[in-house]
């Protein structure tokens, strides 16, 4: 009986045993159900200063990788690539898709469900890098791009030969073709890597630039220059209070638009055609013809009626968004050329005898900003943004860190402000401008007794970036308002795409702000998230709070 007993005790553990194994198989099997994640993102480069902006692709990974984990995705089964070129970053993309194809063609399994989160390379000019990293590009790389580019610098070769330099310039031109062609032959290799991988199964999500000859999964349409320039003129609109403005008594604006120097843009290139007659390319999909778009769209009814009007005269109620270049201007690479820019446009010079009113300045982003606070202080303006139609008392944020203190008070009255024809004429146009006020023969404003008094009042100055060294300028009102993209709230929908993605093949229902497209043919799933203003009354619960920075870094 003994023995009898041990036989069945020890069948019974051998029985037990394959038991735990499976048990053991399905966790693993569970877990790897999660699939992959690839990532794919431009290097943003090396940089240590604090002049650049918030929204950089370096700071977006770590926090998409966090959202993962969250969503139970192993870490080792997240891979990240950050590319310095479009070349490198279809390589890497092809090498991946082609690995994991020909690993599940040699174990016979099928492959693990796999993302793929791409934000195509682009190469943005410098005026666009101040935005920061997500704002939408135009393509580079492709046909058609490269048929316009070769059709410009044929031009410019026959120019040049005309001018007895064909050798000298015919050998950049041919650097030029070849850096082109590269770049087709990259974009290329992107779109046949991303073809490859949908019909292997995997799911491909493309971040902030669309490629329109594949259909993504999602596409994540991040910030552009419209929207970028239609929240801060609605944002200045609303503090100004423009609704409440009058011809009689107007606001008086600015608007700085950054943009490379017009020799430097391939829009606006002279080409020659066969009967030597010169054609001008419309500039009409730049960034800052779109970011005029966007800001005109909101500002222009106001100049139109006389319930806005602009210091320099450059903006009229006859402006439209094409007359965009009247505003812009080439801000260098420091802040010199926005202060002569800003001096310029409220004739300050050394002959002023007072401080022109100007009641708002955009100024598109931060790096701009910096210039107009310098130029400003330098010209002695002085109080600063809580003085026009205030939302809080500066003096008051400290002891809104603690959440002790109220910050909102009463609205100060704007002071009346006298003519409502004390808009500078444009010194390159003579006569009366159409805003009423004469000039004299030279083309000059004549001086009134309204236009001698002295307006030193700071301005509302509006921006984008968030940069770092900018913020502590917000907290003491120089600064009114900067933006940035939601990009934790972009990161925490990123990995419930993927997560959604891998587990169903589908994008899950709780996604925020997910639409498709209407009336397109390749139905395109887009999730966006509206762009975060920060100003003083918010800059805790929008920056602090969320960890975007540090208190020290606000000079709090």
């Amino acid at each position: 009986m003994l023995a009898s007993l041990a036989l069945v005790l020890a069948a019974g553990a051998c029985k037990d045993q394959p038991t735990e194994q499976s048990t053991a198989t399905s966790t693993v099997t569970k877990a790897a159900d999660r699939g992959n994640v690839a990532i794919f993102t431009p290097a943003d480069g090396i940089t240590l200063s604090q002049h650049t902006p918030l929204n950089k692709w370096a700071a977006l990974v770590p926090e998409l990788e966090e959202g993962l984990s969250k969503h139970h995705i192993d870490g080792k089964k997240v891979s990240t690539y950050t590319d310095s070129s479009l070349d490198e970053q279809s390589k890497n993309l092809q090498d991946y898709v082609v690995s994991h194809l020909a690993g599940g063609k040699k174990s016979g399994k099928a492959v693990s469900p796999t993302t793929l989160v791409i934000a195509p390379f682009t190469s943005p000019d410098s005026i666009t890098r101040q935005y920061g990293d997500y704002v939408s590009q135009p393509r580079i790389g492709t046909k058609q791009d490269a048929a316009k580019t070769k059709k410009a610098g044929e031009a410019d070769t026959s120019q040049n030969n005309s001018s007895n330099s064909r050798s000298e310039n015919g050998t950049a031109g041919d650097s030029d073709s070849a850096n082109r062609n590269s770049e087709v032959k990259a974009h290329d290799r992107l779109v046949s890597s991303i073809r490859l991988a949908k019909e292997a199964g995997m799911h491909v999500v493309l971040l902030a630039n669309d490629i329109p000859e594949v259909t993504p999964d999602l596409f994540v349409d991040m910030s552009n220059a419209r929207s970028i320039g239609e929240l801060q003129a609605t944002k200045l609109a609303s503090k100004l209070e423009l609704d409440k403005a009058s011809k009689e008594n107007p606001a008086r604006i600015e608007v700085l638009l950054p943009r490379m120097p017009p020799d430097g843009e391939a829009a606006n290139a002279q080409i020659e055609e066969e009967e030597d007659e010169p054609t001008t390319v419309p500039d009409t999909d730049s960034f800052p013809s779109q970011a005029f778009a966007g800001i005109w769209q909101v500002l222009g009814p106001y100049f139109k009626d006389g319930r806005a009007v602009s210091p320099s005269g450059l903006l009229t109620e006859e402006t439209t968004e094409k007359d965009w270049a009247n505003v812009a201007f080439d801000p260098g690479k420091d802040a010199t050329a926005t202060k002569k820019e800003v001096a310029a446009r409220l004739h300050m010079d050394s002959q002023a005898k007072g401080h022109t009113a100007v009641d708002g300045i955009l100024a598109m982003n931060d790096f701009i900003v910096s210039g107009v606070v310098s130029e400003l202080n330098d010209l002695g303006y002085s109080g600063s943004a809580a003085d026009i139609n205030p939302e809080i008392s500066i003096s008051g944020i400290v002891g809104s860190m603690t959440g002790k203190q109220d910050l909102h008070r009463k609205r100060v009255p704007r002071p009346a402000q006298g003519d409502a024809s004390r808009q500078s004429a444009d010194p390159t146009r003579g006569g009366t401008e159409s805003s009423g006020q004469p000039t004299d023969k030279d083309g000059n404003a004549a001086e009134s007794d309204a236009d001698s008094a002295d307006h030193p009042a700071w301005p509302i100055i509006s921006g984008y970036g968030a940069y770092i060294d900018n913020i502590p300028q917000i907290v003491d009102g120089e600064q009114w308002m900067t933006a940035i993209e939601d990009r934790k709230g972009l990161a925490s929908d990123l990995a419930t795409a993927c997560a959604g993605l891998n587990k169903n093949g589908v994008l899950p229902d709780n996604l925020s702000s997910l639409v498709q497209d209407a009336g397109s043919e390749r139905k395109v799933n887009r999730l966006t998230r509206p762009l975060v203003a920060v100003s003083a009354s918010n800059l805790k619960s929008t920056l602090i709070d969320t960890n975007y920075i540090k208190p020290a870094e606000a000079g709090l």
